[in-house]
């Protein structure tokens, strides 16, 4: 499974702002209101990020114990490192890689709102402080699915030569 680009999650951003700008647009033309983020929104997002840094857990303090392992000297009685299951961290892996495109899908969404929202003639407070707390919130929700999935990766093998196809922890 190849990592998900950064240009990846930034194109989808962009299209995706441009589509919210011009359909919120679209709904003021035609006497309706601007989309605004409900609370149930708001408070999904972050949840979903937490889940997902929960989930990975068990794979940071894999990785950590690795580290700390080659940081000591071969004499030292080292304590046997339990293994990740390789299934789990695989679906933790696809579940982080599917939380960075749908965040990146919402901060675009967000971001096009919020701009609608600074342009329109009358803004509201709380039109302007949701899309920006969805903002937000989406931007982390991009930003820990981006750590969790750089965080599966097995680092290149050293007597394969190139590791650009590393599988997850």
């Amino acid at each position: 499974m190849k990592q998900t680009r950064i240009s990846t999650l930034v194109s989808n951003a962009v299209a995706t702002a441009i589509l919210a700008w011009g359909l919120s647009e679209l709904l003021v033309r035609l006497g309706g209101q601007l989309p605004v983020s409900t609370t149930n929104l708001l408070a999904t997002l972050p949840v979903i990020a937490i889940v997902l840094l929960i989930l990975a857990l068990p794979i940071f303090r894999y990785r950590a114990a690795i580290k700390d392992a080659l940081g000591k000297p071969a004499d030292a009685k080292q304590t046997p490192i339990k293994r990740v299951d390789p299934f789990y961290a695989i679906r933790v892996a696809l579940l982080a890689k599917a939380v960075s495109i749908a965040g990146a899908v919402f901060t675009g969404w967000h971001a096009g709102v919020l701009f609608a929202v600074l342009s329109a003639p009358q803004v509201t407070a709380n039109g302007v402080w949701r899309s920006a707390l969805g903002l937000l919130a989406s931007l982390g929700m991009t930003v820990c699915g981006v750590i969790v999935e750089r965080a599966c990766k097995v680092p290149p093998d050293a007597s394969t030569g190139s590791g650009s196809d590393a599988s997850p922890a």
